[in-house]
């Protein structure tokens, strides 16, 4: 039985990756009218380098237990290019992410993909911590059929949909250096990608350079 800090925890990251799909999806009917491009202000690029471990437990598992999942020997290191597209409001902007990925460990392949990300800014702690929490999604293909994508009834595919988690962290000084926290998934969207349900997880670190 886990203990009382140890349950606190896990609610409380939870909560934080529930806010990162809803907010974004509740907010966008109510600020449909602010939509606006980017400003003078606003740092237009960002890359980020990440690497993690790839984990056999399915998305939702891995939501619910992101720093206690099981690791397996699949690693990658990977390297993106973001674009901001523009805002809706102040709170949720959007942006365009193009994805490079190294996949080594069990087996070594090569990962592309493209993404399309709403991103939420106003957290109440954000004059001590600066904080984001993101949801993305876009196409990504591999060079391989992963191992650890394999299906109980054999269907695979090296062209899943993404479906990305992400947050970052960032002092208040030094605002355009974030650490990042990032839940990769290759799915098949219920099956739409040639049977495939749900293929990866990689629990991943990085940080983030906007310019």
């Amino acid at each position: 039985m886990t203990n009382f800090p140890d349950r606190l925890f896990r609610r409380a990251v939870k909560a934080f990756f529930a806010a990162a799909i809803f907010l974004p999806l509740i907010s966008v009917p109510a600020a449909a009218s602010k939509w606006r491009g980017p400003g003078e202000d606003d740092k237009l690029h960002a890359v980020t380098i990440f690497m993690g471990e790839g984990t056999e437990d399915n998305f939702s598992t891995v939501v619910e237990n992101f720093f206690y999942v099981e690791g397996t020997s699949d690693h990658v290191l990977g390297l993106t290019a973001s674009r901001l597209l523009g805002w809706y409001g102040d709170a949720l902007s959007f942006e365009g992410e193009l994805m490079y990925a190294w996949h080594h460990g069990r087996e070594t392949y090569h990962e592309i993909g493209a993404a399309v990300y709403a991103r939420w800014h106003d957290f109440p702690w954000n004059d001590y911590l600066v904080t984001t929490a993101a949801v993305g999604m876009g196409p990504s293909y591999t060079t391989a059929f992963p191992q650890l994508e394999q299906q109980p009834d054999g269907s695979r595919s090296r062209t899943l949909n993404q479906f990305n988690l992400q947050a970052t962290f960032a002092l208040p000084s030094y605002p355009d250096i974030s650490l990042v926290t990032r839940l990769q998934h290759r799915s098949g969207v219920f099956g739409l990608f040639n049977g495939v349900t749900d293929a990866s997880n990689f629990v991943t670190v990085g940080l983030r350079y906007d310019f």
